[in-house]
């Protein structure tokens, strides 16, 4: 049995809530257009015969500019610790480079993947150039390029973090 933490980070309104309500598939996290709705780490527990997997998603990744901003960013931090997968998820609209910059912040211990969410909204040519500039990264394990509100890529997402974990008996 394949069993551990996966914790999804990412700059507000990446679409972290909405992967984990698609990886759910139900509606476990409030998702909206107004930044920070997520202050706190929201977990859900995924369990099969082969496996169990705990997400966690976290808020999305600021400068922290006030006392919340701060509790925040310290929920993020603690998320680092205890996982055995990252999911770094940008939106595909975004020029690579500025998520880049705050994946490679997080100085991850855990292998990562970074999910190229809302491709829907964008060009193959984008998509690839944002993959290939992703693939260069110290700290990518894969880019998986899904649609989390469509639920486009979401098997193939499941697989790649599978792959990914460790072997060990369920927490839950």
């Amino acid at each position: 049995m394949k069993s551990g933490f996966v914790n999804i980070f990412g700059k507000p309104n990446a679409g972290k809530s909405t992967l984990l309500n698609a990886l759910m598939g139900e509606k476990l996290a409030i998702v909206s257009h107004k930044v920070q709705t997520t202050r706190h780490r929201i977990k859900a527990i995924l369990t099969d015969p082969d496996y169990q997997i705990v997400f966690s998603d976290t808020p999305g990744i600021i400068e922290p500019k006030y006392k919340l901003h701060e509790k925040m960013m310290q929920a993020v931090k603690g998320s680092l610790e205890d996982a055995d997968v990252a999911l770094l998820i940008t939106d595909a609209r975004e020029n690579p480079e500025e998520s880049n910059a705050i994946f490679t912040f997080l100085n991850l211990k855990a292998p990562a993947l970074v999910i190229l969410n809302k491709v829907d909204a964008v060009s193959e040519d984008d998509i690839n150039k944002s993959t290939d500039f992703f693939k260069t990264q110290k700290y990518c394990k894969d880019v998986i390029v899904i649609s989390a509100l469509k639920k486009k890529g979401i098997n193939e997402l499941l697989a790649a973090i599978l792959n990914l974990l460790p072997e060990g008996p369920a927490f839950y």
